[in-house]
């Protein structure tokens, strides 16, 4: 099954971002220029991994510094939605069917929104107290703009807040391509964490993905052991694993250069 960076909907996001978008027979791929280097080429998790001469070719067509093969995040968790929503539930983690009830019990309600600039607020705050790099506000933006109708964006509210101070305690993106739901971004604030709000929005889109027909709900990442940008994921991989779901590992991403001066200065920052 095609990932979702191999779709139509992930190019036009790129687009946004300033790279162009190429098609190869077996995958899509992007490139952009980079000031003082020149022309990077990167390929997103093609179902097969290309071959060192079909990236010889890439590098020479596009006169690229370097070619990428980028499988990032290299290990994910994915949820078998085929069975019932009550068996689904029933072989998740007994503390995540606890929270979820829990959030029930304190009427956090779950809606879906258009409101990406909230969302974009409690993610910033969120990746800011954890220490994690803050990307800029306009690629959520993009990309929950260029996946339209397949973007699902979900808020949490405490339904005892008044209107007036109704600001989102929890949020989750999910964007559907190919038969996958993927868990792209999601934050919460302290005050939704105390009354589980995080567990009960990826119950309520773990559910609409089912409705929607997809057949995996792919949590986007998990701690791998191989990569040390992945370190600081323990906690949200605690979280993830409590919903269940098979662990899936991927290739490390590489990158072939064409440039040795390049190559050198890159070796120094890895």
């Amino acid at each position: 099954m095609k990932n979702i960076r191999q779709s139509p909907a992930y190019g036009l996001y790129l687009k946004k971002l300033n790279w162009q978008v190429y098609k190869e027979k077996e995958f899509q791929y992007y490139v952009r220029k980079l000031p003082l280097l020149g022309n990077f080429v990167k390929i997103l998790k093609p179902l097969k991994s290309p071959n060192s001469l079909t990236l010889d070719s890439l590098a020479k067509k596009h006169h690229a510094f370097a070619v990428a093969v980028d499988y990032s995040p290299s290990k994910t968790l994915q949820l078998d939605l085929t069975p019932s929503l009550d068996e689904i539930q029933a072989q998740m983690d007994k503390d995540t069917r606890y929270e979820i009830r829990k959030a029930e019990e304190n009427k956090i309600l779950v809606k879906k929104s258009e409101d990406i600039e909230s969302f974009i607020d409690i993610w910033t705050q969120n990746a800011k107290r954890r220490g994690f790099w803050v990307p800029f506000k306009k690629e959520i933006r993009a990309i929950f703009e260029s996946f339209g109708k397949n973007a699902y964006l979900f808020l949490t509210y405490s339904n005892f807040q008044l209107p007036a101070s109704n600001f989102p305690l929890a949020g989750a993106l999910i964007l559907l391509a190919n038969d996958t739901a993927s868990y792209f971004h999601a934050a919460s604030t302290p005050e939704g964490r105390k009354l589980a709000a995080p567990s009960l929005v990826v119950w309520e889109a773990i559910k609409i993905a089912k409705k929607n027909g997809c057949k995996i709900f792919d949590f986007e990442g998990i701690i791998d052991p191989r990569d040390k940008n992945t370190k600081k994921w323990g906690g949200f991989t605690r979280f993830k694993k409590g919903f269940g779901g098979k662990e899936v590992e991927y290739p490390l991403p590489i990158t072939k250069y064409y440039n040795p001066v390049i190559k050198f200065l890159f070796s120094l920052f890895s």
